[in-house]
């Protein structure tokens, strides 16, 4: 084993995988866990039998570092491919909306501009030069190519739900990564859109990582909160180790894969600067899910976005219209989907405050709808659930090497062109991992 000991906060994804990959190459590895489980956002909860995760999830087909990574880990035979079922809720009517040719019946807006929905589809499904759209935001590329009702009636509302008053600055290349990544599950335009599920949902993924983790020697530990970084006495710009709440353990490089503003809770005095200023810099959403155990389904439609501000939710996920309500003893299972800023009220909700606020809404989707049908609530709340994008945004990317020596950054904030997910995350691992061996090796 090499005698160098590497220090991780944060068991999600990308610190997982940075684990495994140091490993392999010798490195004493210890993860240090804040919650009391693996897996970060696709953590998941035992339910009906079997599990599912906290915040729903699954894979796109062009996942390649995820699916990649399951077949190493001899786990690539558990996934299904499955039809999926996407829909837009607008002005008190379910569109399906699977396939650009779908946007053709999305009668809200004109004929025109039906065709103009469905080639902006296939053109950003194809468009892989992101930076053209870096300089202007999302909402003034729509206006100007797209045209109001368009914007109005279409993207507008999904992008003041998802980003509330902040929608306005959120770049374009945001959206083009949330087209780009759908496409990649296709076929041709008129086909239909396949997506990975595992059996047994990611905490098999999860599980594979840890199995081959403990079984290689890394010290794997939850409910470890990380309250200090620890630099040397000798040298304020060196990393020295971290301190928990019961202990200080000493590392030779340390990986903090938590959001820039956690970093600067822990930080020591010589990360201020261009660097803290960086971090501060991206504003993130909250995010607040309700998943609801439901004896009935609310509608057709997998995943269903909310065009709709006068709803107080950005959408509705059936898990059960992807993964059959067998697999759950005959239940339906469905997210109901928050982004908010953290001090809104909604954000603190308890699990039956937010269903009270919801249901009406609900029953505006399905008339059918009653609350008996409900049989569990559960919430579940993410501080740092989106960053928000704005213009320009690879010029203030915050670099993996922090100004502190042997001290280093892997999250969301830098997986960008590209929006969040299991399968970044997963590459992120991967690029820290060489990161830091590179400046080891050459040490």
């Amino acid at each position: 084993m090499n005698p160098t000991r590497i220090g991780i906060i944060g068991g999600g994804y990308a610190g997982l995988t940075a684990a495994y990959e140091l490993q392999k190459q010798g490195y004493d590895v210890t993860v240090l866990e804040k919650y009391g489980q693996w897996g970060g956002q696709a953590a998941t909860l035992p339910i009906l039998g079997t599990r599912i995760e906290y915040y729903y999830h699954h894979l796109f087909g062009s996942d390649r570092h995820i699916l990649d990574l399951m077949d190493e880990l001899g786990i690539g035979d558990q996934l299904r491919w499955i039809e999926s079922k996407v829909g837009w809720y607008y002005d008190g009517r379910i569109y399906n909306l699977v396939t650009p040719f779908d946007l053709i019946r999305f009668k809200p807006v004109n004929l025109f501009n039906r065709i103009k929905l469905g080639l902006m589809y296939l053109y950003m499904g194809r468009a892989g030069n992101w930076k053209r759209y870096e300089n202007i935001t999302a909402r003034d590329w729509i206006l100007r190519y797209m045209g109001r009702e368009i914007y109005e009636k279409f993207w507008g509302p999904l992008l003041r739900g998802k980003f509330g008053d902040l929608a306005d600055q959120v770049s374009m290349t945001w959206l083009w990564g949330k087209i780009k990544v759908r496409g990649s599950s296709r076929q041709g335009a008129e086909a239909k859109e396949l997506l990975a599920y595992p059996q047994g949902s990611f905490e098999i993924i999860t599980r594979a990582l840890v199995d081959r983790l403990e079984a290689g020697g890394a010290d794997l530990r939850t409910n470890q909160e990380v309250v200090e970084l620890v630099t040397d006495p000798q040298d304020p710009c060196r990393i020295a180790g971290v301190a928990t709440k019961k202990e200080t353990i000493p590392f030779d490089a340390v990986i903090a894969t938590v959001p820039g503003y956690n970093l600067l809770e822990i930080a020591p005095p010589s990360l201020d600067g261009e660097y803290a200023e960086q971090l501060r810099s991206v504003r993130y959403q909250a995010a607040a899910v309700l998943l609801l155990v439901s004896k009935q389904s609310l509608s057709h439609i997998y995943w269903m976005n909310i065009a709709d501000r006068t709803m107080p939710f950005v959408a509705v996920i059936e898990h059960t219209n992807y993964v059959p309500p067998s697999e759950y003893q005959g239940r339906h299972l469905i997210y109901v989907s928050n982004y908010m800023e953290r001090d809104d009220p909604r954000y603190s909700m308890r699990a039956t405050e937010l269903f009270d606020l919801y249901a009406p809404h609900l029953k505006r989707i399905n008339p059918a709808f009653d609350p008996s049908w409900i049989e569990k609530k559960i919430v579940m709340r993410a501080e740092a659930g989106q960053p928000v994008i704005t213009c320009n945004y690879s010029e203030r990317i915050p670099d993996h090497r922090t100004p502190i020596r042997g001290l280093y950054l892997a999250n969301t904030l830098q997986i960008y062109p590209e929006d969040r997910g299991t399968n970044y995350s997963v590459r992120l691992g991967k690029n820290i991992s060489s990161i830091v061996h590179e400046d080891l090796e050459g040490a």
